[in-house]
């Protein structure tokens, strides 16, 4: 597996407190294991949010409040985006 970010979620990340965003660096880690043990940890709430042909967007919870998406294709992990539902939300409309 291959793992990318895009320019959006690191601009995002940075706004983010230090301890916001150690939580997210722990939820990355625990995406990426999933992809090696095929085991996904109860406490992200991973979810399988949009499908296009090859393509599939996911969705997890680094804390109550903060959402990780990332996008699959093939052998490539794109982390989308980092922020909140709204966020989300927004972000989910615009693939329209």
């Amino acid at each position: 597996m291959q793992f990318i970010y895009k320019a959006r979620y690191l601009a995002r990340f940075d706004r983010f407190s230090s301890a916001e965003q150690k939580l997210i660096l722990e939820a990355e880690e625990q995406i990426r294991a999933y992809y090696t043990t095929h085991q996904a940890p109860h406490g992200l709430r991973m979810k399988l949010l949009h499908t296009t042909g090859d393509d599939k967007l996911f969705e997890a919870r680094a804390s109550r409040g903060v959402r990780i998406l990332w996008a699959k294709r093939g052998e490539i992990i794109s982390f989308v985006l980092v922020g909140f539902h709204d966020d989300v939300t927004h972000y989910l409309r615009s693939l329209r």
